[in-house]
């Protein structure tokens, strides 16, 4: 007995159920927070006895119940759509739909056995009554609401149905918006990985250690109890596990599987991957391996290794420590495996090359970027075919010609030529970015290095291009997506401040001090969210010119005085003394006030952070006048070198601390986008020494650092006062 409900008729919404899903929204901080706050309101609300929501997958096929309330201990798997034909009808015309009393449903009427057996167990827990509610966001339907009473059946009319449809699509919202931000971030954890993965394959020569990493990078990130690395005998057809990784302790090294045997025989075979979350009833399951070490899977997770169309292995998980394998995490996996495989196969081919003259050519042609190898007498003596297309002729003609006059040819094909400080900073070459006019490869990356033999000596010099054409689409594509986070987020964020403001004002009626305690952690959670979109926004603003200065005269103490006052309290929090050294008779200085008091902020802000209790902190300031023979090292009233500066009189700020020090590889890196110093606790989001850079340049000035290992660290800024020619 299922009708379809339908939404015409008006009715208005209930005030207090829409305020307490707003509130479940606002105060949780994950996705399964988000659903067990909100499916409480529901249940609290409507006076029903359970409420579920149930989400499809990517490609709307199946549909997995991931949160109830109240809650249940385990989740049954993926049910496909055809199997739930109600379920099915009710989100394709996207209206609510009412089974009044399951009892009374014909059996014969459904043939599914998934549908049967859903019934039965629903007819067991006592479940009488069912109203299905599509959760629908952004023009998609994304799941369900399903709402249930126990043991009598109930009749939802249109004005309850009305009120429910309302707060269900406050949660789709919400439920769209949190998996908007895990799956970024879930990217971003994947590209480090990857990252990581390759910086590690480059730096290794031993396969066995490649192994070894990649299955302990994969295992921490997909979060399972063990891993497995299969690579393919092509003479044999079987499957070779040259690692399991279990614990942290390496298995079944050595272990072979007939060609086409278990579930990564099926894989291998099909190069499709499989989950399976009950392996014991999946006939493809190869018992011997599991039974041979006394291990139980619970779940598994295989997919192939394809590299330019040919598998070469496979990757298989096991037993995810929480929840089920997903259909995105293979697929992610899966993506994850194609980078690596090629990883894999260039280190073997590596080790496969027993000469250096061998070893050198399978390199330079396997490899992407262009290659010229040039004698002392700078004439190029090898090439790859890159290194061909990329100057236009074959790698026979490249040889004999000088190396510096076709960087030079190179050069004049460029628009854009930039000397980037992070991959220069203490590197005894230099590296230059290129963008060329026209050509396939827009984007380069060249160095020069030594070519030195067994002894060391310098026998000639090593040319590289890389080609970063997709590294710069993926800077454009994060920075696209920076500008749509802060664009799509900050007008609902500022929406559900002013939302939680006027219920702290009575004017939802009376809260109790409890309930005005949780508001006011809602509403500085939603500040701290704004206060980082807002420096995501100035980012983005001084990145491409179109930050406005409010200019003004300025009292260089009054400054200081300000970011300190907005810093005391989190001090005296974490036992930290600020302490101020700045000159007598300092000058005023035109300057965006906000501007600089938040530089200075965020500098003092992460001296707090990484500063050991009772540790001191000094805010210093010193005017200097600089001459052309004196523009930048060691200076008398200064605790810290200079940088190169124009002649002038600069205004110098200074935050130093006691904390361990940043690393000598970080000291560039640092002011970059996200960029953070990977050892240290206490991380933030790697935007605020960004602004302060960028903030800094704005006003024609300049950052830098001086630190060292365990011994502190210094951040200054100059700011002009007055400037030769000004």
């Amino acid at each position: 007995m299922s009708d379809p409900v339908s939404s015409s008729k008006q009715s208005e919404p209930n005030t207090q159920g829409l305020l307490r899903i707003s509130t479940a929204i606002e105060t949780a901080a994950t996705l399964d927070e988000l659903l067990l706050l909100a499916l409480n309101e529901f249940v609290q609300g409507l006076g029903v006895a359970l409420c579920g929501v149930l989400l499809l997958d990517a490609r709307g096929e199946s549909i997995s119940l991931v949160s109830t309330f109240p809650p249940r201990i385990s989740f049954p798997p993926p049910i496909p759509m055809s199997d739930l034909p109600i379920m099915q009808r009710a989100l394709q015309q996207r209206q609510a739909y009412q089974i009044h009393d399951i009892t009374e449903l014909p059996r014969e009427r459904y043939r599914s056995p998934m549908l049967l057996q859903i019934l039965t167990m629903l007819t067991e827990a006592q479940v009488r009554s069912l109203l299905i509610i599509p959760l629908v966001a952004q023009d998609r339907v994304i799941g369900a609401l399903v709402v249930a009473s126990i043991e009598q059946p109930r009749h939802f009319d249109d004005q309850e149905i009305s009120s429910i449809r309302l707060m269900a699509s406050q949660l789709a919202a919400a439920i769209t918006a949190f998996r908007t931000i895990e799956e970024a971030e879930y990217r971003n954890a994947e590209l480090m990985t990857l990252n990581d993965i390759a910086a590690a394959v480059n730096s290794m020569l031993d396969p066995r250690d490649i192994y070894h990493l990649v299955m302990e990078k994969i295992n921490q990130f997909f979060r399972v109890e063990a891993g497995s690395l299969l690579m393919l005998d092509e003479e044999t057809g079987e499957m070779v596990f040259v690692i399991t990784l279990a614990g942290g302790q390496e298995k079944l090294i050595g272990q072979r599987i007939p060609p086409g045997v278990g579930i990564v025989g099926d894989v291998v075979r099909t190069q499709q991957y499989a989950i399976v979350h009950d392996p014991e009833y999946d006939p493809r399951f190869y018992r011997n391996v599991s039974e041979g070490i006394g291990y139980n899977v619970h779940s598994i997770l295989c997919v192939p290794i394809v590299v330019k169309g040919r598998t070469i292995g496979a990757i298989e998980l096991l037993n995810k420590r929480t929840g089920r394998f997903t259909e995105e995490e293979a697929i992610r996996l899966t993506r994850m495996a194609a980078t690596i495989g090629i990883a894999i196969e260039n280190a073997l081919l590596f080790q496969q090359v027993s000469t250096v003259r061998d070893r050198f050519e399978a390199i330079v042609n396997s490899t992407n970027s262009g290659i010229l190898m040039a004698d002392m007498r700078g004439v190029v003596v090898a090439s790859n075919v890159v290194a061909a297309r990329l100057f236009h002729r074959s790698r026979e003609a490249l040889i004999g010609l000088r190396l510096d006059e076709l960087i030079a040819e190179l050069m004049e094909r460029a628009q854009v030529v930039e000397e980037p400080a992070w991959l220069n900073d203490g590197e005894p070459h230099r590296v230059f970015e290129i963008e060329l006019i026209e050509g396939p490869t827009r984007y380069l990356r060249h160095t020069i290095l030594p070519v030195l033999d067994t002894h060391g000596m310098q026998i000639g010099r090593l040319a590289m291009f890389e080609n970063i054409d997709k590294e710069r689409e993926l800077a454009r594509l994060r920075d696209d997506y920076t500008g749509m986070l802060i664009h799509d987020l900050r007008a609902p964020l500022t929406a559900i401040m002013n939302g939680i403001m006027m219920v702290q004002r009575g004017l939802g009626g009376p809260i109790s001090p409890q309930q005005q305690e949780m508001l006011n952690i809602a509403y500085q959670g939603s500040q701290a969210m704004l206060e980082m979109i807002n420096t995501l926004l100035d980012i983005s603003k001084m990145e491409q010119g179109r930050m406005i200065l409010n200019l003004e005269p300025l009292s260089p103490y009054a400054v200081v005085d300000e970011a300190i006052e907005r810093l005391q309290v989190y001090a005296q929090q974490r036992k930290v003394q600020l302490a101020q050294d700045l000159a007598v008779g300092l000058p005023l200085f035109e300057a965006d006030r906000e501007k600089i008091v938040r530089v200075l902020q965020n500098l003092i802000d992460n001296a707090i952070k990484f500063s050991p209790e009772n540790g001191i902190i000094t805010i210093g300031a010193r005017q200097i006048e600089l001459d052309a023979d004196t523009l930048g090292g060691v200076h008398p009233d200064l605790p810290m070198t200079l940088p190169s500066l124009p002649a002038g009189r600069w205004l110098i700020y200074w935050v130093a601390d006691q904390g361990p020090g940043i690393p000598p590889q970080y000291h560039a890196r640092i002011f970059e986008k996200f960029g953070q110093v990977q050892q240290q606790k206490g991380r933030g989001t790697g935007l605020g020494l960004t602004f302060c850079k960028l903030a800094v340049e704005a006003h024609r000035g300049q950052i830098w650092l001086r630190s060292r290992e365990g011994a502190g660290s210094t951040f200054a800024f100059a700011l002009p006062v007055a400037r030769d020619g000004d």
